[in-house]
């Protein structure tokens, strides 16, 4: 059996490469190939009022990304938007041709999805609607023809740190577009909540600035400054889902139960029905 020093040495060891170890030490968004022009992109569609679409996907992380850029749009005040999460059942995963030819905006934006959106962005091309698409799936040798594409994975990308969730990538984009837009106090920390949410739902490696995220994450999530993590506290405390009138308020939520309660609960809702609504 290990003592508790011997643990401690074992974590620091573990940790003992990681470059990135504090809010402050994170990669720049200049640092995220793609970022800066897809930034550029939905900057100038913002300035003229164009029809926006933000495409994501039905699982958590896919939720979160969509979230994390539906906030940010709220947050600035532009309207002129949708989101669209793809029905598991009617429009199967990820962006095609289908939901391009339903969506009748100007520019088409992709969470956690589209890195082998072919045939959507070859669409996308013939109706003369933009595309930015932002993953973090590995791609094939070929990559789609989109206006910008934001994926850590591609080879030409030298981001620090490529085993990022696609809610990583979302933040990294508003990262670059409160640059690009001049927003200098646009608050990015008050999305580590989600960030922690998808990071821990797809299973990424909980090193470097994944790490990093989820322990802010998880201060940010025991805040309570998002209702709905009020909501679900409530909702999971003890005999609460005996639904009587008096419920025990949950006081704080641990890793455990981001993967074994809070992720099931949203992953849920895109298996039974749509994760839209």
């Amino acid at each position: 059996m290990l003592d508790k020093p011997a643990v401690v040495t074992l974590l620091s060891q573990r940790f003992a490469n990681d470059k990135h170890t504090s809010l402050s030490q994170l990669p720049l968004p200049h640092t995220m190939s793609g970022a800066k022009a897809a930034a550029s992109i939905i900057a100038a569609s913002i300035k003229n009022n164009e029809k926006i679409a933000i495409v994501g996907d039905y699982d958590c992380d896919g939720v979160c990304s969509s979230a994390i850029l539906d906030e940010f749009f709220c947050d600035i005040g532009y309207e002129n938007y949708k989101v669209k999460i793809p029905n598991r059942f009617k429009d199967g995963y990820g962006l095609n041709e289908s939901i391009v030819s339903e969506l009748d905006v100007q520019l088409i934006i992709t969470v956690d999805n589209g890195i082998t959106a072919f045939e959507a962005a070859n669409e996308c091309k013939k109706r003369g609607i933009k595309l930015v698409i932002t993953d973090h799936h590995m791609p094939l040798d070929e990559l789609p023809r989109a206006d910008a594409l934001v994926d850590p994975q591609c080879k030409d990308n030298e981001f620090a740190f490529k085993e990022i969730c696609g809610a990583q990538v979302a933040w990294y984009l508003v990262a670059a577009l409160k640059d690009e837009l001049g927003l200098v106090d646009y608050e990015l920390g008050k999305f580590t909540d989600l960030l922690a949410l998808a990071i821990i739902a797809d299973m990424m490696e909980l090193k470097d600035m994944n790490r990093v995220l989820v322990r802010a994450g998880l201060r940010q999530i025991n805040s309570f400054a998002r209702p709905c993590f009020s909501a679900i506290a409530r909702l999971s405390g003890k005999e609460s889902f005996a639904f009587k009138e008096s419920f025990t308020f949950k006081e704080s939520f641990t890793f455990d139960d981001i993967s074994f309660l809070i992720t099931p609960l949203i992953n849920s809702a895109g298996r039974m029905d749509d994760a839209t609504v």
